[in-house]
């Protein structure tokens, strides 16, 4: 993986946006997101992320931002920068 040239962020209201068209369903208050509030191919994409590479030890509702980060990344054909 050549990840160190890729972004450590993206601006919040790009891909916040992005997330919206792509169907999800609550209000964008605080930088964790709800897997539940996307629809289903979105949901799974993001299940798949926090069990693969999240070191998340509480809820597997609650997407972090930089899962976020990666699941846009993903989305938006974008290098990413995880490392």
């Amino acid at each position: 993986m050549n990840d160190l040239t890729g972004k450590t962020f993206f601006p919040k209201g790009d891909y916040q946006t992005d997330f919206i068209e792509r169907g999800y369903k609550d209000e964008m208050k605080k930088d964790t997101l709800q897997k539940g509030c996307f629809p289903p191919a979105m949901r799974f994409l993001f299940h798949t992320l926090l069990m693969c590479v999240s070191n998340k030890t509480t809820t597997f509702n609650e997407i972090p931002l930089k899962i976020q980060y990666l699941g846009y990344a993903i989305m938006d054909e974008e290098n990413f920068n995880y490392s």
